[in-house]
Order: structure tokens, then sequence, then C-alpha cells
């Protein structure tokens, strides 16, 4: 019997069955292990029924019935860590069963791991549940963000990189009429290095209703000989206003990069964000942002720059969704050739396969249009760059939350001027967590 059958239901007829054999004077009457499993489950006899369960899980591991009573045991007892291991198992085999997205939900909303809660509870509620059962999943997600204080991401890979300088291919280009020969730290270099990407968010309640929020993040790429490093450090604060369908945020932001180890930019402003459900699956967010950024080596790009985000997700079955976003960003630089419109789509698709592989799918387009021509070429810049991202990790790998993953990500850049067009691939090899 798969877990799908596991019903409360199928629980009652089982004890029903044996209750009427015993009125018709029989002495004995034969149930499976998981059936028998299920009864003292209900009955409260956990002791008892682990002892079932082990018997049955050392003939059939891969159980999944058995899985999921072991699951229940565990939550009982409060051991949530167990729970999650044996719902998830269950999940690798079958990922689109609604019951077990929502038990591994609750597992993790009592332990605490309030952003695994958040995801699986989504997941679970894109399934065929009745409204009661949505209800109760809708008042567990806004526990959720009342409850959440911290929230931590981590991810470390190594990178092999067609072109970690985003050079150009091409070796000359033509300045003021004038051919000149480019240099090898202009061109496109190959190279293999570490990708680092972590950070956290602390938010207590200022009040009821509102939360204060502050975070910081870190990403750093690093390369032999470290002229091509890259870090950018960004942190934020501000309130977070929760009603029963809105969850609006108002923070202060700051950021500086690096380049090469040495100064490259810093910015400073603010951004307004608001989320809020369209419809029963579907989830908006808007984000407008200002800030003035200036370049360290590079003044006449520096200037304010202001952006519109809004991202649709929709979740559509309890192991798929599928995420439409989109932006532009307006730059006034302090050299009309470095101002610009940026305008940018993304899709994102993300499915949980049997056998414990998870992929998703991200292609993109953005465009950038230049407001005077470029001194030295003589026209105004104009990109369209491409982007295309495709990600791959096995769920059944975890090890303390830590899960190995593989991503490719493919970039094209095509310019009306060549010094600004290339191409790049980039494999990352590592592993991620969120907490």
């Amino acid at each position: 019997m798969g877990v799908r059958g596991l019903t409360l239901s199928a629980v009652i007829l089982a004890f029903a069955a044996i209750t009427s054999a015993a009125a018709q004077g029989q002495t004995t009457q034969q149930i499976t292990l998981d059936d028998a499993a299920a009864l003292l489950v209900q009955g409260g006899k956990l002791a008892e029924a682990k002892r079932v369960l082990a018997a049955q899980l050392e003939k059939v591991p891969d159980d999944p019935q058995a899985l999921f009573l072991s699951g229940l045991v565990a939550v009982a007892e409060k051991d949530y860590d167990k729970a999650i291991e044996q719902f998830r198992r269950i999940l690798v085999l079958e990922p689109d069963v609604e019951r077990v997205r929502l038990e591994l939900a609750r597992a993790f909303f009592l332990a605490g791991d309030y952003t695994n809660a958040e995801r699986q509870f989504r997941f679970a509620r894109a399934g065929k549940l009745p409204d009661e059962v949505k209800a109760n999943i809708d008042t567990y997600l806004a526990n959720i963000a009342l409850q959440r204080r911290w929230q931590y991401r981590f991810a470390l890979a190594v990178a092999p990189d067609t072109n970690v300088n985003g050079g150009t291919g091409v070796r000359q280009v033509t300045i003021y009429g004038l051919p000149f020969e480019l240099s090898s730290d202009a061109r496109g270099t190959s190279g293999v290095g570490l990708t680092l990407d972590t950070g956290g968010e602390w938010s207590p309640f200022l009040t009821d209703n509102i939360k204060a929020r502050m975070g910081a993040d870190v990403h750093r790429n690093e390369y032999s000989g470290g002229k091509f490093d890259d870090m950018t450090l960004s942190a934020y604060a501000g309130p977070e206003w929760l009603a029963a369908k809105w969850d609006i945020s108002l923070l202060g932001l700051w950021s500086r990069r690096w380049y090469g180890n040495r100064d490259y930019s810093e910015a400073i402003g603010g951004q307004l964000s608001v989320m809020h459900p369209l419809a029963e699956k579907l989830y908006a967010n808007i984000g407008v942002n200002a800030r003035t950024v200036n370049y360290a080596t590079s003044p006449g790009m520096s200037g304010p720059v202001v952006g519109l985000d809004t991202s649709l997700l929709y979740p559509i079955t309890p192991s798929s969704l599928v995420q439409l976003s989109g932006g532009v960003s307006r730059t006034f630089a302090d050299l009309a050739a470095y101002s610009n419109w940026s305008p940018w789509v993304s899709v994102s698709y993300q499915q949980d396969l049997p056998w414990g592989f998870s992929v998703a799918l991200t292609p993109s387009i953005a465009w950038s249009h230049y407001d005077d021509e470029m001194a030295g070429f003589g026209r105004r810049r104009d990109d369209t760059g491409y982007l295309f991202r495709v990600g791959l990790l096995n769920r059944r790998l975890t090890y303390r939350g830590f899960t190995p993953q593989i991503s490719f990500v493919h970039v094209t850049q095509h310019s009306n001027i060549d010094l600004y067009s290339y191409g790049r691939n980039q494999v990352e090899i590592g592993v991620t967590r969120y907490f």
C-alpha cells in the first residue's frame, strides 16, 4: 500500500474489520504490519508502533506507508530531525504527495526551520486539498511570518569559468578611428575559482505587527593571482509591517564592491517592497528602490540609480513552481554616455523529480540603452544580454542540511560596440544550505 492510501478512513476500516471478526467469534485475524502500526499509532501506542515499524522497514526499507507512520511517531515524540528524514525519503520517490509535503512542512515548523517550512507549505497548498486544509496552511504561513526571527543561507562552490573577467573576445578595437590591440587583461580570460554566497537576517518584533529587519550578505569570487577577484558586501535595515495578506518593508540599503581586491564602487539608498497574494496560488512581490552609486576609478559613471522590480510566484503542483520576474532601472550618471535605461525579464521553473533530484531552469534577457555617444567610439552604446542557468541537486544526499549542487551558467552579451560584447560559460560544483 502506497502512502497515498494512508488516510484516517483506511485505519477506521481496518479497525472495523478486526472488531467485526471478533464479534463473529473468530480468534485470529491477519493484517499487514503497516496496518497494525497504523492502528497502534491511532491508539497512541507509540512504543509498540515503533517496534512494528522497525520490523517492516527492515523487510522493506523504502515502504512509504511505514516511513510515513514512522515520521508521525517521530513528530509525536518531538524528534523532528528524524521525522524530516522519514518524510523526505518518501518524497524522494513520490514528490507529488500532498499529505507528505504537509507533514514535512509541519515538522519543519515545529523544529523552528521556518524557511523550509514555508517552502513545503506552499508546495503542499498547490495540491488538491480541501478548503479547510488550505485555510489551515494559510494560518501556518501567517504564523511563520510572525515567528521567524533568524534566516541564514550559505553556498560554496568550485567554479571553472571560460571568462572570469567578462572580457571581450575580439583582439582589436577602433578608437577615434585608430586600431588598438587589447591587452590580455581586457580580453576574456579563463580560470577556476571559488564562489561564496552567504548571508543572514535578524527580524525581532517592535510591536504586535511591526518587525525590524536587519541583514547582511557577502558574495565573493576568488581566483589565483587576485587580479580578477570580485567581492560585494551589502547590508540593510528597516521596519516590516505584517498584516493578514500584506508584507511591506521599508529598508535602508548599503553595499560596497571590490574588484581585483581594490575599491570599485559604493552605493547607499533605500527600498520599499510589498508582498501580497493576488489569487489562491499566485503571489506578487513589488519593489521600488533608489540609491546613489559612486565608482572609485570611473567617476563619470557615478550618479543616482532608481529601479522597479516585480515578480509573480505560482506553485503549479506539490513538486513544481514557476516564477516570472521583471523590472527596469534608470541610471543618471555624471556623464551622459553612461546614463542608461535597463529593462530585464526572467522566468524560473523548479521541479522536484523522482529519486531525489531537483532541477531549476532560469532563462533571462536584459537590455541597456545609453543616452549619448561614447567618446572615442562615435556612437551610443546598446547592449542585449542573454543568460541561461540550470541547477541540479539531489535531496537524498543532504547532510545536516547541506546539499551538494551543480549548476551551469551561460551568458552572451551583444553590443553595438565590440569592446562590450562577450560570451561566458561557468560551472559551479559545491554545497548549499538554507536555514
